[in-house]
């Protein structure tokens, strides 16, 4: 396997533009609001009609993707679809099961994001703090504040450079990780574009760490998993962070989006120490169900601290089509697409994305037991939103434009 091009792979989300006009972080349509109803999640079934069509949908992303297991989880008030297809482990042929972990990968930002607004709601920590009151030798540290650092505006580089690439395997420790990240030069000035960096998240992973006095897994278990009863969600401080029931992933930097993996191109072994505050968790359906109804009603964070979380998010579009066509903003710590909030993630082995509407009071997610995806758990999750509650959500895109196959990580981009 080539680490340099799984590296490049991973950068090709990477996108730089000028700042685009500020979105609402609420994306309500007139549908949405006409759906604040206050109803719950239903426990029953989908209706047959809209359950077929998801069924369909599952099933073409799985025959497109040729991934060897997808799990999906609806929960809204026109009812519930949980579902395993395909197989955990491609050696064993062991089913794939609702109940199993995986990796989570950048969902990781999303909970690095929630310590930090938790630490602004307490006063230890302001948006206009600038980096290097904590953390010294980061590139234009003394421009670069804790918002912009948030929000993927800090000019800072992704980060994940071929030498960090070469211990995927092996892993890292954080001095390694915040050194090498350190050289990495800046892509623009701090406040004018929107680049994804992943550095971004480890020096606030730190700045965490700093401010708390104890290691990030350590916090993350205190202030989010324990108060939302979150059982298998966690930081791994040593290896994969895995544990039994667990599902394999596939995708170690040479499987192409449309190619079915083999068993030699496990990735499941590979540990989360390179990736830490910006990719390294674990977790399973049904805890992201409950953290992404969190995340996205602000449930843990003082009020005032969430309002200024979801003010003028930034719309942004990854390289290679990575979200799909549709209208995509970015907050302090979350992406935001038709009134939903939450979170994707893509690493070797496994794609994902969670998501709660508060409006709709739904929540979808998508896994992918292998990366790269055709079609991508982002605009997966938006065909399977518009299945159950209709096209017109403010997604800015149609159901067969969401299902349409992108570029992402096809051989020689």
């Amino acid at each position: 396997m080539s680490y340099g091009g799984y590296a490049r792979r991973i950068g090709a989300l990477v996108v730089v533009g000028a700042l685009l006009g500020a979105a609402s972080a609420s994306g309500s349509s007139g549908n949405e609001k006409a759906a604040r109803s206050g109803a719950r999640s239903a426990n029953g079934p989908l209706p047959a009609r809209t359950r077929t069509n998801v069924e369909r949908i599952v099933r073409r992303f799985q025959d497109v993707n040729r991934t060897p297991g997808v799990l999906i989880g609806i929960w809204s008030p026109k009812g519930k679809f949980v579902s395993a297809s395909g197989v955990a482990d491609l050696a064993t042929g062991e089913p794939l099961r609702t109940d199993m972990q995986f990796k989570i990968a950048s969902q990781t930002k999303a909970f690095t994001a929630e310590l930090i607004l938790q630490l602004v709601g307490e006063g230890k920590v302001s948006f206009e703090d600038h980096i290097s009151k904590w953390i010294a030798g980061v590139p234009n540290g003394d421009q670069i504040t804790i918002r912009e650092l948030l929000n993927h505006t800090s000019g800072l580089g992704n980060g994940l450079s071929p030498a960090i690439a070469a211990r995927f395997t092996t892993g890292c420790t954080v001095k390694y990780l915040l050194d090498t990240e350190a050289k990495v030069p800046p892509v623009a000035k701090p406040g004018t574009t929107w680049s994804y960096s992943n550095y971004g998240y480890n020096l606030l992973g730190r700045v965490v760490e700093l401010v708390t006095h104890e290691r990030l897994n350590t916090a993350l278990q205190r202030r989010i998993a324990k108060p939302l009863g979150l059982r298998r969600t966690l930081l791994p401080t040593s290896g994969n962070g895995l544990s039994a029931p667990f599902t394999h992933g596939y995708g170690t930097g040479e499987v192409a989006p449309t190619q079915a993996p083999a068993a030699s191109d496990d990735a499941t072994s590979w540990p989360g120490s390179c990736l830490w505050a910006h990719g390294g968790m674990v977790s399973t359906l049904r805890d992201l169900h409950v953290w992404s109804r969190a995340l996205a009603t602000g449930s843990l964070l003082k009020p005032a601290v969430w309002r200024e979380a979801k003010r003028d998010p930034i719309p942004f579009k990854f390289a290679q089509n990575y979200n799909g066509p549709g209208r995509w903003a970015y907050g302090l710590g979350f992406d935001e697409s038709g009134g939903f909030i939450g979170r994707t993630g893509s690493f070797a082995g496994y794609e994902s994305s969670a998501y709660y509407s508060t409006a709709r009071r739904t929540a979808i997610e998508v896994v992918s037991t292998k990366q790269p995806n055709a079609i991508t758990p982002p605009p997966m999750f938006q065909a399977l939103a518009m299945a159950v509650l209709g096209p017109h959500i403010g997604f800015g895109l149609t159901p067969a434009q969401a299902l349409k196959p992108n570029s992402f990580g096809a051989p020689g981009e």
